[in-house]
């Protein structure tokens, strides 16, 4: 690899575009890929909560949310922000 481009493209990005505190840079491909995971995960709760979709399939978009997000964290438990956030809930039976 030509390492007087790579400096150039590292100058570019974070001099000339000049990355501001609120952008995130990830270095490691298998968080970047973890977060897009996460990210349509979110996306597909979003779409099933307009649905009308039960929440027991939202649940699993959630859980697979939180699973990728934990591959980054390595640590967080399902169980327990899934219980926070259907208690607020009012699910009829």
């Amino acid at each position: 690899m030509n390492i007087e481009y790579l400096k150039e493209k590292l100058f570019e990005t974070v001099i000339q575009e000049e990355l501001s505190m609120d952008t995130a840079i990830l270095s490691n491909t298998r968080h970047y890929e973890a977060l897009q995971k996460a990210g349509e995960s979110l996306q597909a709760v979003k779409q099933n909560l307009q649905a009308g979709v039960t929440t027991d399939f939202i649940a699993m978009d959630i859980r697979r949310a939180l699973h990728y997000l934990g591959e980054i964290t390595g640590e967080i438990s399902t169980d327990d922000l899934l219980g926070n956030i259907f208690s607020r809930f009012c699910i009829g039976k």
